[in-house]
């Protein structure tokens, strides 16, 4: 079996200084939003592998955030994930990603895209069930070969969940440091 957790980029600027969609950056409040749904997606999903992301800037900001949570998992860019991708084209660029021994790839994109695509790998449809809020994610299993509807759903979170999953295990962690120096 394979992981692949899909992520939807954080909350972005509605225009860029270029005017061009893909130098759209995260906004102050999006990128510490996303430092804090990484948090709680380190706590809810092991490591994986690599990271997959769109070019896109907002994308690859968002990458760089849950690579750093996960401590450090390599991010490499993928056209396949750019804005407007077919659900076919991500699932063959996971595929790809997912031969040999890799153990599990996170994707980072765009909806509707994300929908498309996680619907594809579900139900083998063209038209979308779901979609994913800015920040959200989502955990698949493939088995060895991925192919459209052979996708498990393990879990789908909103931003809102990951931020209270990560603000309750760094609680934990805190109370737990406390009563080491105390006892």
């Amino acid at each position: 079996m394979h992981a692949c957790l899909v992520i939807r980029h954080g909350a972005a600027q509605d225009r860029a200084d270029s005017g061009l969609d893909a130098d759209r950056a995260l906004t102050p409040e999006g990128a510490e939003q996303m430092r804090a749904i990484a948090a709680g997606l380190a706590v809810v999903d092991g490591s994986p592998d690599c990271i997959l992301c769109s070019p896109y800037r907002r994308a690859r900001e968002t990458a760089d955030i849950v690579s750093a949570a996960f401590g450090g998992t390599p991010v490499v860019e993928l056209d396949a994930l750019q804005s407007g991708a077919a659900a076919g084209d991500i699932l063959a660029a996971l595929a790809a990603a997912l031969r040999g021994d890799t153990g599990g790839v996170a994707l980072v994109g765009h909806e509707p895209d994300l929908g498309r695509f996680v619907s594809y790998a579900l139900a083998a449809t063209a038209r979308s069930f779901t979609s994913l809020r800015k920040g959200g994610a989502c955990l698949l299993e493939f088995p060895a070969t991925p192919r459209a509807g052979n996708a498990t759903l393990e879990w789908a979170l909103d931003p809102e969940h990951l931020v209270a999953v990560g603000d309750a295990a760094a609680a934990s962690a805190a109370a737990s440091a406390s009563a080491k120096r105390s006892g």
